[in-house]
């Protein structure tokens, strides 16, 4: 993860690295996960690795200068030593997200496997996180920032609609376009609603990844003789969805080599395909404009697995205001009062929504229209 915006001026008495910060992570699957935790810098977790069951909570802590990467795994089956398959015939632990087939994570996990990135920067007093397709996508996934519960004034008033992503690509939970926010209005409220996309439709996320990615992908009629020509054949509600680096391992999707700058790397098909069911996360490597949250540190983060709903767009909706608090530490008056405005969120989905088609005079009357209907 990069930065591309102006660090906040530290206002921390204490050093990072001696304070901790919470490390929830939570299952709102209807099946056990076997969450994963890698730390890359200070101190990680008591645990990397642990079952959940539906509806538990793991919390752990973390030091301020920890930087690392929560996943999660899928169908597991480990013996009573924590490592290896409990069949004892070798191979791996779990169908999506295995490290090394060990219940504590020693490692990163294998693709594919949605990820929440965080680096807490003890420079600059301030926490980078982001949701990551780069692997590829297993599960759904938010992030709740939990600077209200800081007991700091200033990190409180910071408004949890401009913080708490969700990246929803499986469509059994998917809500209906209009439907506000799932989970409590995750970690929002009300007053402060969440920007939503409201642009894809159940039957676009279950086909959004691209049919050779799929890491199960249906068999097709006459496959391996004469291949069924159409793609729109149905399938599976878990479909764990690889991405095209993680696949092909070519400089072209994976950013390296010749391709290793931005102006030399293009999304390929898998990243645009990504970044149209969840508008919030990093699609490819070079993707960290329109995917990176930078926030004040000191409050501490809850990972929820599961998340119901729809995937959220805050970047596109408040990015002028997330960098503002970027550049100051703190939340404006005016940018309270912005993310409280439920027309400005509004036409500013409508605008998102009728940008990336010019000439669709339709669709913008359409766009204003619902705007002036459900004001």
């Amino acid at each position: 993860m990069s930065s591309a915006l102006v660090p906040a001026e530290a206002s921390l008495q204490v050093h990072p690295r001696d304070i901790n910060l919470p490390l929830r992570v939570t299952n709102n699957c209807n099946e056990p996960i076997w969450p994963a935790i890698l730390t890359q810098n200070g101190r990680g977790p008591a645990s990397s690795g642990f079952v959940l069951q539906p509806g538990d909570t793991n919390p752990q802590t973390v030091s301020g200068d920890w930087r690392g990467r929560v996943w999660g795994r899928t169908n597991c089956s480990f013996p009573g030593s924590g490592s290896g398959p409990s069949s004892g015939s070798g191979g791996v632990a779990c169908t999506t997200g295995d490290c090394g087939s060990f219940l504590q994570c020693p490692g990163a996990g294998q693709a594919p496997a949605t990820l929440a990135e965080f680096t807490y920067s003890s420079d600059t007093y301030q926490t980078f996180y982001d949701i990551s397709l780069v692997d590829g996508y297993n599960l759904p996934v938010g992030i709740i920032s939990l600077l209200s519960q800081s007991g700091n004034s200033t990190l409180e008033d910071i408004p949890p609609n401009l913080t708490n992503p969700v990246c929803i690509g499986t469509s059994s939970l998917l809500a209906p376009v209009g439907a506000p926010a799932g989970n409590a209005d995750f970690g929002s409220n009300s007053t402060f609603p969440l920007p939503l996309d409201q642009t894809v439709t159940p039957s676009f996320i279950q086909s959004w990844c691209p049919w050779p990615l799929q890491l199960n992908p249906p068999q097709k009629p006459g496959d391996g003789v004469y291949p069924y020509p159409d793609d729109n054949i149905q399938r599976p509600i878990f479909n764990p969805c690889l991405s095209a680096c993680a696949k092909w391992n070519k400089d072209q999707y994976c950013c390296t080599g010749s391709h290793n700058t931005p102006a030399t790397c293009s999304p390929s098909d898998y990243s645009t395909q990504a970044k149209r069911v969840c508008p919030d996360a990093y699609s490819y490597a070079y993707d960290d404009q329109t995917s990176t949250f930078i926030i004040p540190q000191g409050g501490g983060f809850e990972v929820v697995f599961c998340p119901s709903g729809r995937s959220t767009n805050i970047l596109a909706t408040f990015g002028d205001q997330l960098r503002q608090i970027a550049q100051t530490g703190h939340a404006s008056r005016d940018i309270v009062n912005t993310a409280q405005n439920i027309t400005y969120i509004r036409e500013k989905n409508v605008a998102i929504r009728c940008g990336g088609h010019s000439g669709s005079r339709l669709e913008l009357v359409l766009g204003l229209l619902m705007v002036a209907w459900l004001s």
